[in-house]
């Protein structure tokens, strides 16, 4: 078996009948499902239960609440393909999303992960966004922010068994970018700009959650995991200078939209003190703005 797709999912049976449709609408067959059921307490059970009868390549497993990251971990214990692939339970596949990662991997033989294009819509379909401009060093680029989703990469199963999600719980949301900055420490990142897969906008999403406290203690937590990682560690300086700077620069701008412009200001100002001229840089200008709308605001 070439692919497993993992589906870690809490409480989403309004969304995760669609995202499974669109896997098992591929138009590359070599794959397995694994739903891993993260503590739910709606009928996702129920939902999933038809798919499991129906297709022999779905599996689904119900486990103690643990967070994305355990539930993900939990499925690459589970998985039986070379390579394992996560697909939130409320985003879709493109038909062609597997065919297109197979072309990839007979171009790319073996490598140890790899990475290709998504976009995000909103509900009624609408383009927000789409990742596939990508361009130079993925890997090297990771350091100054996540360019990339849990959608649409890919990783050899005996890389993701070595290197797991962090569990930690108050890293709850940034636990794949700081695993994709240690896989970038330790291994090229081929990719390509193909789009295959769509994360859909919605206000259920935790991503659009704004809690000032958690985003603070989030990031500081993914700031103590990457810098001691021995490989990051073993990387020339200007990454993780590069790495702090991003980390502070992204927790400005959330907390600047979040209505929390002291705190904003507070981090902008650690960004600057450590990279000044990220002042020149188009993100310095967004967070700016996002303070001016904050003072006017109040």
């Amino acid at each position: 078996m070439l692919f497993s797709v993992i589906i870690p999912t809490y409480n989403r049976a309004s969304f995760i009948a669609r995202t499974l449709d669109s896997v098992l609408a591929q138009d590359f067959h070599d794959f397995e499902v694994i739903v891993v059921d993260d503590g739910s307490t709606d009928h996702t059970r129920e939902v999933v239960a038809p798919y499991v009868q129906r297709d022999q390549r779905v599996r689904y497993f119900y486990k103690e609440n643990g967070e994305r990251a355990a539930a993900r971990n939990f499925g690459v214990r589970q998985a039986q393909g070379s390579y394992v692939t996560f697909l939130d339970s409320d985003d879709l596949y493109y038909p062609h999303c597997l065919s297109a990662a197979h072309a990839f991997l007979q171009r790319h033989q073996n490598c140890a992960w790899f990475a290709l294009a998504y976009e995000i819509r909103d509900e009624n379909g609408r383009l927000l966004s789409s990742q596939a401009k990508r361009k130079g060093n993925l890997a090297e680029q990771l350091f100054a922010g996540n360019l990339l989703s849990c959608i649409a990469v890919f990783v050899r199963r005996d890389i993701a068994l070595l290197h797991p999600f962090q569990e930690d719980r108050t890293l709850a949301g940034s636990e794949d970018w700081e695993l994709w900055l240690r896989l970038a420490a330790r291994y090229p990142l081929p990719y390509a700009n193909e789009v295959v897969a769509c994360m859909i906008q919605h206000d259920a999403r935790s991503v659009m959650e704004v809690n000032a406290a958690r985003l603070e203690a989030r990031l500081q937590a993914c700031i103590r995991y990457v810098e001691a990682d021995e490989a990051v560690r073993a990387l020339p300086a200007s990454y993780l200078r590069r790495f702090r700077t991003h980390a502070y620069a992204y927790l400005a701008l959330h907390l600047a939209m979040g209505k929390h412009p002291a705190k904003a200001f507070r981090y902008y100002l650690k960004a600057l003190r450590i990279s000044p001229l990220f002042f020149f840089h188009k993100k310095s200008a967004v967070i700016l703005r996002e303070l001016v709308k904050g003072i006017l605001r109040r």
